[in-house]
């Protein structure tokens, strides 16, 4: 490579081909211009005729200087120059490249892989090897690091993608050592870290080992691509806390978090705000519990990573449960057993105390009932049948006599350990049984026991005894009734009989039972081990679970950090359901500490190498267009002012490639009006938001590449109009995103808008809120409720499955966006309107643009909460749409097709 300064250039000897610009120039010099042709009649070639008598020998000079300049272009484009900024140093050494490829590293992914292909190209110019390697494991055998040419190196990059899991750093310096100690990785090398900005506590030795085999340059994301993570929520009194943290910076930043349901739709969303230098910042999503209690998972917008995610197994429902006492209130409540009930269960479930009748019309999930409730009410039989759960604690009443809800028969008198009549010391716990659902619980040693009351021999069979004291004898029984279930702890809710309250394994062991009120059976697996269900991808979408990933014994399950052969996900133990999720309570999310051995570091967006190969040669091809017209125009066979006209166009498109293009309607209505009707163009209501317009468009604009990819219709580009002042008879169909704060319309807009739907217009009025602002309120959304209020709208219904709109081009019974799961709104009876039986307004709230919408690269703009096939089946409603709009309900005529078919045969 030859350099003059900060310019290099990659083939240097093509610059030899300058030293023939001499020769060139005479050879211009020796060819004159084809001579000029004139046509009879005398008068005509006299008239073209020049003054003087001289006849140009050879072509004029600003004409041999111009092609100079277009052979001069060539020529240094060939040598393919290279411009270096003084921040960065040519590199002769080979390189190593290596990519933080865990969760973290998923929000910066492309432009970390981008970056990772240049610095492959520019080894690949300067005739380098390199070689490339991740620092998460995929679960497959990892191939091995050696120097190799640029497109192995290619090669090993396109196997690298982010891991739904931390990255292992540790494991990755060992792998460099053993190649480096097995030669190879040879000599002193270029070492390139490209990092995600987090210090996961092996940054150190990895960093020392990179420094070892030589210059180590650490490239970090800004603070806007950083990783961001959702950390376990706490369970508040009206819903839940959620917590968002990252690596501390200096600037401020916004996130959105959603609570989802099981079938994918929004349940509630509220914004977090990180402060200027913060790394954590939170936020409550206050819902009642019925609604709280079908959040499936948390998520944040507009990031897609597994640490972006957080699935709620069963641990995170809270019951109703209720509390039986015989009194409004207790003369020692602070002694009583209802107290240690409570404070074990206030954490994980919605407590009622009160008397039966109160409690049974709040409906609870779960009664409890300590010794000294009534037991012979036959309601409480019936809550059980029905498929409550009845908690017991024992205590001198059922010592002395038992009743009909046992699920064990009970011998009379109790047992009493360390008396002054008995010798026996007071007894521990023995492990669980795998077939109990307490299963995988720490025994805790503290937790002794003084007094039980005890089953009748025969009774307590296996599979009702789901705790044992070291003795063997029942601690805990329970029985499957009808569809309920009776529990019974052999013990008090209080310190009398056992230690057992004061640990705390007693509310973990209740709220294992907890579990019995949402998946109406007890856990009893094979073999006590969680099975995956579904994986956490690194996209954070559920995935089937990976052939890498292997059960988790019940005891570790809680101790176990995500990995490959433990991929986060939903794990299942029998009915139950639990989540492993990357983010743990006691994760931090700290920045790489700027004191690692040997490195430097920069970012992303840092000083960067430009290539002016491609640009010359543009420029050079652009020229020799314009020099052929020239030449045209000089040889006479063009005008002279076409020829200048048309040299003028060229340059201009050349030059000005990304000029703004003004909007038709901002400068003449009669030009907009012709841009909108000569062409299939559809319409989207200008909101004012540039974030709301922006998608709107880009998502109508890739509805229309889509429609034209799979249907005969070819639409245009999306035009916005402002619906107070633009015309709307030229669009078969219209877009209006409506947010709660919009305001009403005018009566003359009122007007138009009723007018264009009584002419055949479709309007899709869309909330992009999933039906959040109705669950939060309870109430329509306020925004909707405004702008129909105004427009003369008949009565609505919900799409029916034999709706046109379901086969209009694709077979149909879901209708998702971005969202999914909400109700889609259409005429209730279509058949009355002057529309021939079509509706004119599509009314919904699953954000449709946003799955609709596509950058210039193709490239999906917002993640879709359901993947990819949410994001096509969203596409395939919008076909639907569009073929509504233009066809009205030409599919529901097929249903007469037979009858034609039958009088054409006749």
């Amino acid at each position: 490579m030859f350099a003059l300064g900060p310019l290099s250039f990659a083939a240097p000897l093509a610059l030899a081909g300058l030293l023939a610009l001499p020769a060139l120039w005479f050879l211009l010099r020796a060819t004159p211009p084809a001579p000029r042709r004139a046509v009879f009649p005398p008068l005509r070639l006299l008239m073209g005729a020049p003054d003087d008598a001289e006849t140009p020998q050879h072509a004029p000079w600003w004409l041999i200087l111009f092609r100079l300049l277009i052979a001069a272009l060539i020529i240094i484009a060939l040598a393919r120059p290279v411009w270096t900024p003084a921040a960065v140093e040519t590199e002769t050494r080979p390189s190593l490249l290596v990519l933080d490829n865990g969760w973290t590293a998923a929000s910066a992914w492309d432009d970390m892989r981008r970056e990772a292909e240049r610095l492959i190209d520019q080894a690949d110019r300067d005739g380098r090897v390199i070689a490339v390697t991740g620092t998460a494991d995929s679960g497959n055998a990892p191939l091995p690091v050696r120097l190799g040419n640029a497109d192995a190196a290619r090669r090993q990059l396109e196997t690298l993608s982010p891991q739904p899991w931390p990255a292992d750093r540790e494991a990755t310096a060992d792998r460099l050592r053993n190649a480096r100690d097995a030669g190879q990785l040879d000599g002193p090398l270029a070492v390139t870290w490209l990092s995600d900005g987090l210090n996961s506590g092996d940054a150190a030795r990895l960093a020392q080992t990179l420094s070892g085999l030589g210059r180590l340059r650490v490239i970090e994301p800004d603070s806007g691509r950083a990783a961001l993570g959702l950390a376990p929520p706490e369970a508040a009194a009206d819903g839940l806390t959620v917590e968002v943290r990252r690596a501390a910076t200096d600037l401020p930043r916004t996130a959105g978090v959603t609570a989802l349901g099981a079938d994918g739709r929004a349940i509630a969303r509220r914004d977090v705000t990180f402060e200027a230098g913060s790394g954590i910042a939170s936020a409550t999503l206050s819902l009642p519990l019925d609604l709280r209690n079908r959040i499936a998972s948390l998520r944040l917008d507009g990031t897609s990573t597994a640490g972006s995610v957080h699935l709620l197994g069963d641990s995170w429902q809270r019951p109703r449960v209720g509390l039986i006492e015989l009194t409004a209130s207790e003369g020692q409540p602070l002694l009583s057993d209802l107290h240690y009930i409570q404070s074990a269960l206030a954490p994980r479930a919605e407590l009622i105390r009160g008397t039966l009748d109160d409690l049974l019309a709040a409906e609870p999930s779960v009664l409890v009932m300590t010794d000294d409730a009534r037991s012979d009410d036959p309601r409480i039989a019936d809550f059980i049948d029905n498929g409550g759960v009845l908690i017991r604690f024992a205590g001198p009443r059922l010592a002395a006599r038992g009743d009909a809800l046992l699920p064990v028969d009970l011998r009379q008198g109790g047992r009493l350990f360390g008396g002054a009549l008995n010798w026996e010391e007071p007894q521990t716990l023995a492990p669980f049984p795998d077939t109990s659902p307490f299963a995988g619980l720490p025994v805790d040693r503290n937790a002794t026991v003084d007094r039980q009351v005890l089953a009748q021999p025969g009774s307590a069979t296996p599979d009702r005894v789901w705790a044992r004291l070291d003795d063997g004898t029942p601690l805990v029984t329970a029985e499957r009734r009808a569809r309920g279930w009776i529990v019974l702890f052999h013990v008090t809710a209080s310190p009398e009989w056992s230690d057992l309250p004061l640990t705390g394994l007693f509310p973990r062991m209740l709220q294992r039972l907890m579990g019995l009120a949402h998946s109406g059976s007890a856990s009893s697996p094979a073999n006590g081990a969680w099975v995956l269900d579904r994986a956490l991808d690194a996209e954070g979408q559920l995935a089937p679970a990976p052939a890498s990933a292997r059960p988790i014994p019940a005891q570790a399950f809680e101790t176990t950090t995500p990995g490959p052969v433990s991929p986060p996900g939903l794990y299942r133990l029998g009915p139950a359901s639990a989540a492993l999720n990357v983010i743990a309570r006691d994760t931090r999310m700290v920045p790489l500490p700027r004191n690692l051995p040997g490195a430097e570091f920069a970012g992303l967006d840092g000083p960067r190498v430009s290539q002016f190969d491609a640009p010359l040669l543009a420029a050079a091809l652009i020229l020799l267009a314009l020099d052929i017209l020239i030449a045209l125009a000089l040889a006479g066979r063009l005008p002279v002012r076409l020829g200048g006209t048309a040299a003028a166009v060229l340059v201009a498109v050349a030059i000005l490639p990304g000029a703004p293009m003004a909007d038709a309607q901002d400068t003449d209505p009669d030009a907009y009006a012709l841009e909108a009707a000569l062409s299939l163009r559809f319409a989207y209501v200008r909101t004012g938001n540039a974030q709301t317009d922006g998608r709107s468009e880009a998502g109508l604009a890739g509805l229309g590449r889509e429609i034209t990819r799979r249907s005969a219709m070819e639409p245009d580009a999306p035009m916005g109009i402002d619906i107070e002042t633009d015309p709307l008879l030229f669009f078969p169909m219209i877009y209006w995103p409506v947010s709660t704060d919009v305001q009403p319309l005018s009566p003359e807009t009122a007007g138009k808008v009723s007018a264009y739907l009584q002419s055949g217009g479709l309007i899709v009025f869309d909330t992009q809120d999933a039906d959040v602002a109705m669950l939060r309120t309870g109430a329509p959304h306020p925004g909707l409720v405004t702008l129909l209020e105004s427009i003369d709208i008949p009565p609505l219904a919900q799409i029916p499955p034999d709706h046109v709109l379901t086969r209009t081009f694709y077979l149909l019974q879901d209708f998702p966006g971005r969202f999914s799961g909400s109700p889609v709104w259409v005429e209730a009876n279509p058949d009355g309107a002057s529309r021939d039986g079509t509706s004119g307004v599509i009314i919904g709230a699953n954000d449709w643009a946003s799955a609709w919408a596509r950058n210039a690269n193709g490239e999906a703009m917002v993640p879709v909460e359901g993947g990819d096939r949410q994001r096509e089946m969203a596409y395939r409603f919008g076909v639907n749409i569009a073929m509504y709009a233009l066809t009205g309900n030409y599919k529901a005529d097929q249903v007469h097709v037979p009858e034609i078919l039958e009088r054409l045969g006749q």
